[in-house]
């Protein structure tokens, strides 16, 4: 019996650890985001958020991380957690 809840535990803990997957986003692609760090963020979320499938929706982002070159402009990447639509 301890082997039937030990296997069903870990079944358990698989699948909930499958369920969750991390994806980054960007800002490279849109050249007029760079100009605003918070502008810069927002695009970089959405590029994100594109890269979800139709069965999972976002559980969180990390915090924006962005860089400023020497002209002005701002570099943002975020990475977001996605999970299964239950």
């Amino acid at each position: 019996m301890k082997k039937h809840i030990l296997v069903a535990a870990l079944v358990f803990a698989a699948s909930n650890a499958m369920a969750e997957r991390i994806v980054s986003g960007t800002n490279e692609k849109d050249r007029n985001s760079g100009g605003n760090k918070a502008e810069a963020c927002k695009t970089a979320k959405e590029d994100a958020l594109i890269k979800r499938t139709y069965d999972e929706q976002l559980a969180k982002y990390s915090p924006c991380e962005c860089k400023q070159n020497e002209k002005g402009s701002w570099a943002c990447t975020v990475d977001a957690a996605l999970e299964k639509t239950r």
